[in-house]
C-alpha cells in the first residue's frame, strides 16, 4: 500500500470535524470519507450514504466498496460496542482499539484492576454493586478524606463523574448516578479517594509496535468559571503544558503507557489507535485518573490546530501501513480552546434558539481561529446550533495571550448570532499567568543540564526551574594516581567545558549550564557503576557491613555573548553505612536490574533504600545532585530565584 490514502472517519462531533480537518491537509491524503458526520464536517469530506443508525456491517462494505486504506474511529461508543473488531475480520485496517481493549474506558473497574495488576500508579478505590454500597463506600472516604470522587464504571459521555467535598455533593451525585439517565453506566460505581494537583491529559498513538507522543493538554472539564459546577465533557483547553517538567512525557511513557500495555499484552489483548491517560499530577508522582480509548473532545481540537506535524504517516504506522514519507516536527504552538454550548448543558441538553451561524463566521481565514463544529445540524446559510456543546473556537499565537485574544473575536461573531450560549472566559488562566510571570521576571536566563541521569533531571526539577537537558560527549577515565575528589572535579568540569562549547549557537545570548559526576569511595576504592552482575556483586560485598563516602562534584557556568562569565564549582561528600547484606538480598536486588546505572551498584532513593542504615550529610547528593548547595549557588552566585518557572 502506497500513497494517497482514502481514509474514512467514524463519528459525528467536533473531534471528528477536527479530525477530517487534520488529515484532509496531509499531501498523503487522497481523500476523506465520514459517517455519519455533522454539516460542517461535510464540506471537507464525502459522507457515505448510509443512514446515521445503519449498522456497522454496512459501513463495513460501504468502506470496502470505496476502497478505503484506513478506518479512523472518533467517539468511544462504537469502539465499545465491537466496531474495530467487525471491519477487521472484513479486512479493513482500523484505527482504534478492539472491543476488549476499550474496555479501559467502558468499564472503569477493569481500568483499576488492571492498573493495580500493572503497578500503575492511581487512586485507591473500592467497586458499588449498588446505591446503598455506593453510599456506604462514598461515606466512608468523604469522612476520612475531606473529599470523595464517584465514577460511572460505564460510558457517560463525561458526565458520569462527581468530585464531592461534602455530604449535599455526595447525595447529589449519588442521585445523577441512579437517576434514568446513568442508570445504564452505574451498574458498577467505582469510588476513589480524592487525588490533589494539577489535571492533564496525555495522548499517543500506539499500535505496530510503535509509540509516538502527540502531546500534553489541560482540559476544563467543570461547567463554571473558576472550576465550580458540574463535571462536563469539557469547556475548553489549552496546549502545551507550561508548568510540567521537561521530562513529562518520558515519566508517563515510562510509569503508565508501558506498563499498561505490557500489562494487555499478558492478558492477550493488543493494543492499536489513541491512548488517552488522564492524570493528576503532583509533587510525588503522576498518577492516572482514568484511560480513554480515543483523542479527547476538546483536547483533540487544540492538538490539531498547535501541531504542525502531518499526523495521517503517525496513524497509519499503528496500523502497519509505512507511507515512508519524513514527517517534519515542529514546536507545538500555544492554542487555547474554549468551547460553546447550549444553555441547558451538561443536564438540560435542549437546544436554545436553533440559531443560524453562517459560514462566513465559522469557516477559517488565515492564520484565524478554526472553529470545530460538535452538535449542529445543516442550514442554508450555515448551521444550526444544536444542544450539549455546539462549537470549539481554537485559536493559536507566539504567546497564549495572543492566542485568547484571537479567539475572542471569534466567540464575538458567534454570540452575535447566538446570546444564548453559554462558555468560560477563564479558560488557560494557569498557562496565562505563568506566561506573564515569565515575561516579567529579571532573570530569564535559559538553564542547561549536561547528564544524561533522570535522576538528576528529577532533583534539578524539584527547584521549580524549566531545563532544557544536553548530554556531555567525554569520558570518564581516572588518571594514573588520581586521588577520587580530583577525578570527580574533574569529570564536572570537562562536562561543563564539552557543554559551553557545543551550544553557543543555540544559545547565543547566553544561558547558565548545570553540570555534575557523583562517585562511591569505600577503603579508598573507586566505585563507579557496574556493568554487569559480577560487578554488582563485587561492589554490594564490599559496601556490605562498612561506611562509605559518595562524593557530587557540580560545575555552574555563567554564559554570556562573550563566552563563560563566571564558573562556580563545588564538591560535597555525604558518609553512608550500608548494613550487613546476606548473599541472596544481594542476588536478588541485582535480579531487579536497578544497580548497573548507579555509581556504586545501589540506589538510597529506590528499590536498594533498604540496605542504608544511616546518612550524614545531605541526601539528595547521594542520588546524584546536592540541592542546598546548587540552590545557594543558583540564587547567589547567578541570580536565579527558585520556582521562577511555577
Amino acid at each position: 500500500m502506497g500513497f494517497n490514502m482514502r481514509v474514512l472517519i467514524i463519528g459525528s462531533g467536533g473531534r471528528e470535524h477536527a479530525l477530517a480537518w487534520k488529515i484532509s491537509r496531509s499531501p498523503e491524503c487522497q481523500g476523506v470519507f465520514v459517517w455519519p458526520g455533522n454539516a460542517a464536517s461535510l464540506r471537507l469530506a464525502q459522507v457515505l450514504d448510509l443512514p446515521a443508525d445503519a449498522d456497522y456491517g454496512r459501513v463495513a462494505s460501504a468502506a470496502l466498496a470505496l476502497k478505503i486504506d484506513m478506518v479512523v474511529v472518533g467517539p468511544e461508543g462504537p469502539l465499545s460496542a465491537g466496531i474495530t473488531d467487525l471491519m477487521s475480520k472484513k479486512g479493513l485496517k482500523v484505527f482504534g482499539p478492539t472491543q476488549e481493549a476499550a474496555q479501559l474506558e467502558s468499564s472503569k473497574v477493569f481500568a483499576k484492576k488492571l492498573m493495580l495488576e500493572a503497578g500503575i500508579p492511581t487512586s485507591s478505590f473500592e467497586v458499588a454493586k449498588n446505591r446503598q454500597q455506593c453510599s456506604d463506600f462514598a461515606l466512608r472516604v468523604l469522612n476520612r478524606d475531606g473529599g470523595v470522587v464517584l465514577k460511572a464504571s460505564g460510558l457517560a459521555s463525561g458526565k458520569g463523574v462527581f468530585v464531592c467535598h461534602n455530604e449535599a455533593e455526595l447525595q447529589n451525585g449519588i442521585a445523577r448516578l441512579y437517576g434514568e439517565s446513568l442508570k445504564a453506566a452505574s451498574d458498577e460505581v467505582v469510588v476513589e479517594e480524592l487525588l490533589f494537583g494539577r489535571e492533564v491529559s496525555y495522548f499517543c498513538f500506539v499500535g505496530s509496535g510503535h509509540v509516538t507522543r502527540v502531546g500534553f493538554a489541560v482540559d476544563h472539564k467543570r461547567l463554571l468559571v473558576g472550576d465550580k459546577g458540574p463535571n462536563t465533557g469539557g469547556m475548553g483547553c489549552y496546549t502545551p503544558v507550561p508548568w510540567l517538567a521537561v521530562d513529562a512525557g518520558d515519566q508517563v511513557d515510562a510509569m503508565i503507557v508501558h506498563p499498561l500495555l505490557e500489562a494487555l499484552k499478558r492478558r492477550g489483548i493488543e493494543y492499536t489507535g489513541c491512548l488517552y491517560v488522564g492524570i493528576m499530577w503532583s509533587d510525588k508522582l503522576p498518577a492516572v485518573i482514568e484511560f480513554n480509548v480515543r483523542m479527547g473532545d476538546p483536547e483533540a481540537q487544540v492538538l490539531a490546530v498547535s501541531d504542525s506535524t502531518d499526523w495521517l504517516p503517525l496513524m497509519a504506522a499503528t496500523v502497519g501501513i509505512s507511507l515512508k514519507k519524513m514527517t517534519v516536527v515542529t514546536p507545538p504552538k500555544p492554542v487555547m480552546g474554549f468551547v460553546l454550548a447550549s444553555s441547558g448543558y451538561p443536564y438540560g441538553d435542549t437546544p436554545d434558539v436553533d440559531a443560524v451561524i453562517p459560514w462566513s463566521v465559522l469557516e477559517k481565514k488565515e492564520e484565524g481561529p478554526a472553529i470545530f463544529c460538535g452538535s449542529v445540524t445543516p442550514s442554508f446559510e450555515g448551521v444550526k446550533t444544536g444542544s450539549g456543546r455546539v462549537f470549539l473556537v481554537a485559536a493559536s499565537g507566539e504567546t497564549f495571550k495572543s492566542a485568547k485574544l484571537k479567539a475572542l473575536e471569534a466567540i464575538e461573531g458567534v454570540r452575535k448570532h447566538w446570546p444564548q450560549t453559554q462558555w468560560r472566559p477563564d479558560i488557560g488562566q494557569t498557562a496565562l499567568q505563568l506566561e506573564e510571570a515569565q515575561l516579567s521576571s529579571v532573570s530569564r536566563k535559559p538553564i542547561v543540564l549536561g547528564s544524561s541521569s533522570p535522576r538528576r533531571r528529577e532533583l534539578l526539577g524539584n527547584l521549580g526551574l524549566n531545563f532544557t537537558v544536553v548530554k556531555p560527549e567525554t569520558e570518564e577515565i581516572p588518571l594514573a594516581g588520581e586521588n577520587p575528589v580530583a577525578y570527580v572535579a574533574r569529570n564536572a568540569r570537562e562536562k561543563g567545558e564539552w557543554i559551553c562549547k557545543n551550544i553557543k549557537n543555540t544559545y547565543p545570548d547566553g544561558a547558565v549550564v548545570i553540570t555534575a559526576d557523583t562517585i562511591v569511595v569505600v577503603e579508598q576504592k573507586l566505585l563507579e557503576k557496574p556493568l554487569n552482575p559480577t560487578e554488582a556483586k563485587a561492589m554490594l560485598s564490599l559496601l556490605s557491613g562498612k561506611l562509605h563516602t559518595v562524593y557530587t562534584a557540580v560545575r555552574i557556568s555563567g554564559l554570556s555573548e562573550a563566552g563563560v562569565q563566571k564558573i562556580i564549582e563545588f564538591t560535597t561528600a555525604t558518609s553512608v553505612h550500608i548494613k550487613q547484606l546476606s548473599n541472596s538480598e544481594m542476588d536478588g536486588y541485582i535480579s531487579t536490574g536497578e544497580p548497573f546505572d548507579k555509581a556504586g551498584g545501589y540506589a538510597a532513593q529506590g528499590l536498594g533504600s533498604f540496605m542504608v542504615e544511616e546518612i550524614h550529610g545531605s541526601f539528595s547528593n547521594v542520588v546524584g545532585l546536592p540541592l542546598a548547595e546548587l540552590a545557594n549557588s543558583l540564587q547567589n552566585d547567578f541570580d536565579i530565584p527558585l520556582w521562577r518557572d511555577r
